[in-house]
C-alpha cells in the first residue's frame, strides 16, 4: 500500500466457490482496496483470507469493521437480505448474480439502495467481454444495417452431485431458479443488452433428466423485441460437456457468432476473428473471465470516476426476462412485458 493512498476497505459475505473469482480479482486490485474482513458460518474457512478479520455473523461484521463495500458471494435467497443489511449500515454492495430471486425481490433491493443512498453494482461480467464490448460497437455503427434477430445456445453439464452437494442449488425457495437463473442469466442478459426493449415471449422450461429437483434443469424460448427484432434462446444442464456458450447476432448484412471466447463475422461466405475474449485459468473457459473488470469498474464509481459497472436497476431486466420465460412456461401462453 503506498503511503497517503485512499484504499477501498472491503468485506466478503460467503466463501463458497464463487468466491474464489472475487478473491482472485481484489487481489489484482490492490493499489485500489484491501480485504478488512470475510464472513462465512463454516469456521474452517477461517484463515482463507490471510490477513482479513474473520467473522460468523455477517451484521456483526457489519458493526464492527469500516468497511465501503461489501461483496455478496452467498446462496442465491441470501443476496437481498445481505444487500439490505449493508444498506442500513452505509455500506456499498458489489453482488454476485443474480441480483435476486425475481425481479420483485430485486426492486425491494433498489427501494433500499435509493433510500440509504449507496451504490448497488451486479456482477454480470460477461458485459465486459471483449466480444462484447466489440459487437456492441458494431451494432451502434450502423455498418452492418439493421440486427434482425439473434438466437443463443447454452448447454452444460451439472449432475445430481452438483445439487447434492450444495442442496439450496435444487430447492426453488432458495435459488430462485434452474439453468436460467443460475447458469444461462449471462447469456440472457447478452441478448437483452443486444437487442434492447423485449416485447413479448413464449417459453418451455422443465426437467429433462434432474426430476429430484424443485428448478427446471431445460428451458427454451422465443422473445420478440422492439423494432421487429426476436430471438431463440435454449439451454440446458443435462449436456455430457461444458461447451462453450453461443451467440449468433445476425444483422442485414452480415452474421456474427460469440463462440469459444471469439467474435466472428461471417460474410460473403468469409470468416474474421475481431475479438478474443481473456480465458480464465483452470479450465472453466466456458463462462468469461471478466469478474477482474466487472469489480474494477465497480470501485472506480465508488472512486467518483464514473466507472461503467452494470447497476441494480439494469441488472433487474434479466430478472424479469426469466420470471415471464417461466410465467408463459406454466400458463402455455404468450406473456407480455
Amino acid at each position: 500500500m503506498k503511503e497517503g493512498v485512499f484504499m477501498l476497505r472491503i468485506g466478503i459475505a460467503g466463501l463458497g466457490v464463487i468466491s474464489a473469482s472475487h478473491l482472485e480479482a481484489i487481489g489484482r486490485l490492490k493499489e485500489k482496496a484491501v480485504i478488512a474482513a470475510v464472513c462465512d458460518i463454516d469456521t474452517i474457512k477461517r484463515g482463507k483470507v490471510p490477513g482479513a478479520v474473520f467473522y460468523t455473523d455477517l451484521e456483526t461484521m457489519l458493526k464492527c469493521e469500516r468497511l465501503d463495500c461489501l461483496h455478496v458471494c452467498l446462496p442465491h435467497h441470501l443476496h437481498v437480505p445481505a444487500g439490505r443489511l449493508a444498506a442500513r449500515y452505509g455500506v456499498h454492495v458489489f453482488m454476485e448474480k443474480p441480483a435476486g430471486l425475481d425481479g420483485e425481490d430485486v426492486e425491494s433491493l433498489i427501494e433500499d439502495q435509493e433510500s440509504q443512498k449507496i451504490k448497488i453494482g451486479v456482477c454480470l461480467q460477461n458485459r465486459c467481454n471483449e466480444t462484447t464490448k466489440k459487437m456492441r460497437e458494431i451494432l451502434s455503427s450502423g455498418k452492418y444495417g439493421r440486427l434482425r434477430g439473434c438466437k443463443a445456445i447454452v448447454t452444460w453439464d451439472r449432475t445430481r452431485d452438483y445439487y447434492t452437494k450444495d442442496p439450496w442449488r435444487g430447492k426453488r425457495s432458495e435459488s430462485g431458479g434452474g439453468v436460467m437463473l443460475s447458469q444461462a442469466i449471462h447469456t440472457l442478459d447478452l441478448l437483452e443488452l443486444f437487442c434492447g426493449n423485449p416485447v413479448w415471449v413464449k417459453g418451455l422450461a422443465g426437467n429433462l433428466l434432474l426430476e429430484d429437483i424443485e428448478v427446471e434443469d431445460t428451458a427454451c424460448a422465443h422473445i420478440a423485441f422492439e423494432d421487429h427484432v426476436s430471438a431463440v434462446f435454449y439451454g440446458t444442464v443435462t449436456h455430457c460437456s461444458n461447451s462453450s456458450i453461443e451467440l449468433e447476432i445476425i444483422m442485414e448484412d452480415a452474421v456474427f457468432c460469440i463462440k469459444n471466447n471469439r467474435l466472428i463475422r461471417l460474410k460473403n461466405h468469409h470468416e474474421t476473428v475481431l475479438a478474443y475474449d481473456n480465458i480464465l485459468p483452470g479450465g472453466k473457459d466456458y463462462y468469461g473471465y471478466s469478474h477482474y473488470n466487472a469489480i474494477r469498474e465497480f470501485y472506480e464509481e465508488l472512486e467518483g470516476r464514473n466507472g461503467s459497472h452494470t447497476r441494480l436497476q439494469e441488472a433487474k431486466k434479466v430478472n424479469v426476462l426469466i420470471d415471464k420465460i417461466m410465467e408463459s412456461a406454466k400458463s402455455g401462453k404468450k406473456v407480455y412485458f
